[in-house]
């Protein structure tokens, strides 16, 4: 079988190389493994432009869950072509590393060369957003202000500590912009709108009973983000796991969200800076991918 194994040396500062290569070195006893480190963007999709004329069988993603991310709306962008026993694997190196969470891996190199090496991979639908695509979530608005804050220097230095200083700013100073907000012949104004196709949100605590594999797409709707909703919003996620239980909140299963703002809107996806737009659509797509699981 034949591999391809991208490390992004920019998850986790590099200090994963040691566990990277230990698996790389199981990998290869009975596997062809072409092994690639980068460092930059356009590094990465050099790599991918090649990606259709070298005919692999797995691709094996070792970063964070913004690495994924990447790598998937790049093969996408390059026409690959998905066979239908295509797979991507993951070896977690980031920061919050959901995606570990969804296929219930752990750490440790034997177990994650076993899921690599073996045939076992589950089909997730993809989530579109304008023109690109998403597999764990979306979000417009307030937590994708302390994204785009966040340095990448120093998100390597200080690694999930960032989040919550930087989330404690945006706390004190909370100052969000209303967004308009369609979908279904329904209109609102919000002032943050999470879109999920996971359980699991900053880091792994579950704000619903959905995962990667069900063909469903939720929408949290924050009409007025006060500190006291967005308290109560994190003990529900914390000590209940049901965001919909916030009354303030509007909880749809949509396929067709459309989001405005008089100003640019700041988008995440996957965890990663998406940039900033004045008009966002996210929808389900019919585009899927196969991950190797447990």
């Amino acid at each position: 079988m034949l591999y391809c194994l991208i490390y992004n040396l920019n998850s986790s500062s590099g200090k994963k190389s040691k566990f990277i290569n230990r698996v790389l070195f199981k990998l290869k006893k009975k596997n062809s493994v072409d092994y690639f480190e980068t460092k930059t963007i356009n590094q990465a999709r050099e790599i991918f432009r090649d990606f259709n004329q070298k005919n692999y069988d797995r691709l094996i993603v070792a970063g964070g869950d913004g690495s994924v991310s990447f790598a998937i709306n790049e093969l996408i962008k390059n026409n690959f072509n998905f066979k239908d026993d295509f797979a991507i694997g993951y070896i977690p190196a980031g920061t919050a590393n959901l995606l570990q969470a969804e296929l219930s891996m752990n750490k440790k190199v034997d177990d994650i060369v076993d899921v690599l090496v073996s045939n076992n991979y589950k089909t997730s639908n993809l989530l579109k957003i304008n023109e690109s695509f998403f597999f764990l979530m979306a979000g417009i608005g307030w937590d994708a202000k302390i994204v785009h804050s966040i340095n990448s220097k120093i998100k390597k230095l200080l690694g999930k500590i960032i989040f919550v200083i930087k989330g404690f700013q945006y706390f004190l100073f909370m100052n969000n912009k209303k967004l308009s907000v369609t979908f279904d012949g329904q209109f609102y104004k919000a002032e943050w709108i999470l879109s999920s196709n996971t359980k699991y949100y900053a880091g792994h605590y579950k704000i619903n009973k959905t995962n990667i594999f069900e063909d469903k797409l939720v929408t949290y709707i924050f009409r007025d983000l006060t500190r006291t909703n967005l308290l109560y919003s994190i003990f529900l996620i914390i000590f209940n796991g049901d965001l919909s239980k916030n009354k303030n909140v509007i909880t749809t299963y949509s396929q067709n969200i459309t989001i405005e703002g008089n100003d640019l809107i700041p988008v995440q996806i996957d965890g990663d800076n998406f940039g900033s737009y004045k008009k966002i659509h996210l929808s389900k797509s019919n585009k899927k991918i196969n991950f190797l699981v447990k």
